[in-house]
């Protein structure tokens, strides 16, 4: 029977962290589920944007991001051959979860794997342009491809576009950016090889420098040979011998859901890199030799949409680490919001909300499931990034571990609902936690 002819429990849109999250906790749980993704490929930013390494996973003293998220982690770590040389335990658990290098390729074979087993259907190369809706209710979605457009019923959508693509085309309320319309700049990851790994580390270890190459910029600049206006400069991450990952380079006041806007983006991006590259090259020992691999296959978007839900997460919720009862994941991540235009960027970062917002170690907020629904929609629920919320509360959730805890819960939520032939907002809060905890979530 042809994919368009089936009716499914759920279809959740957009495979990235959120998506694979939602549909393998949906599937798992007994749903029958679509994934649609407008890529040949699952991951999203991981893969799709080549960002080069993943957020915490811990809260600095243990992992909070558990369950399909961790899953999905360990299995990437055992298909790249991932290891750790480092023997303190509290400096072993943040090395084995924090900031680990993502080898894209590996993962997009787990996460092909991991999705695929869950019992999971998959519709690469297809996005979903609408909804046929009534009285609040999604009847079908509609995608497109090259076969041309479809209609595909459901009972459920899970939105993981990261854009809340599917809760505007049903009518759903939303905020974007900051008060002058304006988002997170936009940033082209990519990959250089032939370094010497000895000089590298060497460099790392004597100079005080880190992974941000931040004492190597502030050389440039003294030297007027660093032009680009950046506002804390490299994520660097070493993701193989001789090979590494940098998350380098902005363009600002970008909206990435303006195809004229992302165009000038990517070519704006590429032009750039050669630059950035004879930096790297000059300033950093062990890269006199780098050349580049590869660039993202599309720019990394931060931020765009977020949506008006039952509940709005703000930054005061994050500065009190508030708890709430229908909690559905943890996260402990700064509250990280890069400038929007040029005019913004600062060099010095002492007082960057980014700094002054980390906790302690051991500390985490929680997210509440009233969250992920937005207001006026009775069978759509939202995971990953565009979640309700303030656009500083925003900052520290939108990164790709808090985005499979998000997803997980969606699914599983769903699920749930799908069984018992509820709508979402009846289901009982504590069999969710439940069931969440014996897939291996932590809820504190």
């Amino acid at each position: 029977m042809s994919i368009y002819s089936e009716k499914y429990d759920v279809i959740v849109a957009g495979g990235g962290p959120s998506g694979v999250g939602a549909a393998v906790a949906a599937a798992r749980n007994g749903a029958k589920v679509l994934l649609i993704e407008k890529y040949g490929f699952l991951g999203g930013m991981a893969t799709a944007a080549a960002v080069p390494a993943f957020c915490p996973y811990t809260d600095g003293e243990k992992v909070i991001i558990k369950g399909i998220g961790l899953e999905v982690l360990e299995a990437m770590k055992k298909e790249s051959n991932y290891d750790s040389p480092i023997k303190d335990k509290k400096e072993l658990i943040k090395r084995m979860y924090d900031w680990i290098p993502i080898d894209t390729e590996a993962l997009k074979r787990v996460l092909d794997n991991i999705v695929l087993d869950s019992g999971t259907n998959i519709l690469f190369h297809t996005v979903a342009t609408d909804v046929v809706s009534e009285d609040g209710n999604i009847k079908a979605i509609v995608v497109e491809n090259k076969e041309g457009k479809n209609e595909i019923r459901c009972k459920y959508i899970i939105d993981c576009t990261g854009d809340a693509d599917i809760v505007v085309k049903a009518g759903g309320e939303h905020e974007y950016g900051d008060e002058e319309g304006l988002v997170q700049a936009v940033t082209l990851c990519y990959r250089i090889s032939n370094i010497n790994m000895e000089r590298l580390i060497e460099y790392f270890k004597t100079s005080g420098d880190t992974g941000n190459l931040t004492k190597a910029v502030e050389r440039a600049r003294l030297n007027n040979e660093f032009n680009f206006k950046e506002k804390h400069v490299a994520g660097f991450s070493i993701q193989n011998d001789g090979v590494a990952g940098l998350n380098f380079g902005h363009v600002y006041e970008v909206n990435p859901l303006k195809a004229e806007d992302m165009t000038r983006a990517e070519v704006e991006s590429r032009r750039n890199i050669p630059a950035m590259i004879d930096f790297l090259r000059k300033y950093v020992p062990g890269l006199e030799n780098a050349v580049l691999v590869s660039s993202g296959p599309m720019v990394g978007v931060r931020e765009t949409r977020r949506i008006i839900g039952d509940y709005r997460l703000t930054a005061r919720d994050y500065f009190d680490r508030v708890e709430y009862e229908d909690s559905i994941a943890r996260y402990a991540y700064p509250i990280d919001v890069h400038p929007s235009k040029t005019r913004d960027v600062i060099y010095k970062d002492e007082n960057d909300q980014y700094v002054t917002s980390r906790y302690k170690p051991g500390e985490s907020y929680t997210i509440p499931y009233r969250t992920l629904l937005p207001k006026g929609l009775k069978n759509i629920i939202v995971a990953g990034r565009p979640i309700s919320a303030d656009r500083a509360m925003h900052g520290s959730f939108r990164v790709m571990p808090a985005c499979f805890a998000t997803g997980e819960a969606a699914g599983t939520a769903v699920a749930i609902c799908s069984k018992e032939g509820i709508e979402l907002r009846d289901i009982e809060i504590k069999k969710l936690q439940e069931q969440l905890k014996k897939q291996g979530a932590y809820l504190g």
